[in-house]
């Protein structure tokens, strides 16, 4: 996906894959701070800063038209937070006609949303993280990151730490992975991975490279794009365990086999509409599955809590865990009042008894 003339043809699938994604997330983060009448911060800041024009050459919306759009149904919604909260969108591109482009667009009457006005600036990534620095380090500001960039260049091991050290923070950044097993020795290239075998693997190789630099307290996704020979992919951070299963919510939804790629990123050959059949297990699942009955009946999960940090820690949602429980709690061995844990129950989670065995 190079930035050569981009933004002048029309989006090709895999891009249309990432921008929903990142649609997506926006989708499930805004009213996590914008539902309640007594919400939990009294800003957000939502940023796109490699925001290009805001179309393709046919209209298809960009990142930042997904961004407002998102905003615009939530305000004909009336959550109850939305007029108690500042919300902020910070839009910024290196390229001037990009920005001149997208300035004059989101003054269009269909793009304006009452009590937001768009902040669209000529910035480098560099520039703006500076500029932005007392934003993205103020732990009374939610914050979203957008990160759209092109190549690999932009999110170094020092820009990774200090997003994933950001209080109050999430962030999604895109990356050409099969970029980074190619030219693994050019200089110019700073995440450092191993030759790669599988070329299906290469974004999980390059996650796990990530996940090295990420403190125990924060939480990585990802999502495997691929485009002919080549694999880019999603990153997302954030130190809240809530954010790290809304975004493997979205990702299941893109891919029902395993949940982190829009291809056969396990070559299972399961083809469209087999996994609704009981005889059809997708290996990550059944794996999965295994794992947690495990760990359930050697008493190794006793809460709510930890059945969640489970789930997300093998990139799974807490809705794989339904036929477990079911078994167990049908068996005699486990005993909780949920069969689903609820992820917003963190803070007051409820207990999960083992039988002795």
């Amino acid at each position: 996906m190079s930035n050569t003339g981009f933004h002048e043809k029309p989006y090709d699938a895999g891009s249309l894959t990432k921008l929903k994604i990142f649609e997506l997330y926006v989708q499930e983060w805004i009213p996590v701070f914008l539902s309640r009448p007594d919400p939990p911060f009294r800003e957000i800041h939502l940023f796109d800063l490699f925001c290009g024009p805001g179309t393709d050459s046919v209209g298809q919306h960009g990142s930042p038209l997904r961004i407002l759009s998102q905003l615009r149904a939530y305000e004909r919604e009336s959550l109850a937070g939305w007029s108690r909260v500042d919300i902020v969108v910070h839009f910024s591109d290196a390229d001037a006609d990009k920005v001149l482009q997208l300035r004059e667009l989101v003054t269009r009457p269909e793009w304006q949303i009452p009590g937001i006005k768009p902040q669209v600036e000529q910035l480098t990534f560099e520039e703006a993280l500076v500029k932005h620095h007392p934003v993205l380090t103020n732990p009374r500001i939610a914050k979203l990151l957008i990160l759209d960039q092109f190549g690999v260049h932009a999110i170094t091991e020092a820009v990774f730490r200090q997003l994933i050290s950001a209080p109050r923070t999430d962030f999604i950044f895109f990356l050409s992975s099969s970029t980074l097993n190619r030219f693994r020795e050019h200089p110019a290239i700073k995440i450092k991975i191993g030759a790669v075998e599988d070329s299906y693997d290469v974004h999980r190789v390059v996650c796990d490279w990530y996940l090295g630099l990420t403190p125990k307290s924060a939480y990585l996704g990802r999502f495997s794009i691929k485009k002919g020979s080549n694999i880019y992919g999603l990153i997302f951070g954030s130190q809240h365990p809530l954010g790290a299963h809304k975004f493997l919510e979205v990702a299941w939804k893109h891919d029902e086999i395993a949940g982190e790629a829009n291809f056969d990123i396990d070559r299972e050959n399961i083809a469209p509409g087999e996994i609704t059949m009981d005889f059809v297990r997708p290996q990550k699942v059944q794996a999965f599955e295994a794992d947690i009955e495990t760990a359930l009946r050697a008493g190794k999960i006793a809460s709510e809590s930890e059945l969640i940090h489970f789930c997300i820690s093998a990139g799974m949602t807490s809705r794989h865990v339904k036929p477990v429980l079911q078994k167990l709690k049908s068996e005699g061995v486990v005993q909780c009042d949920f069969l689903v844990p609820n992820v917003r129950n963190l803070s007051n989670p409820r207990t999960i008894t083992v039988r002795s065995q």
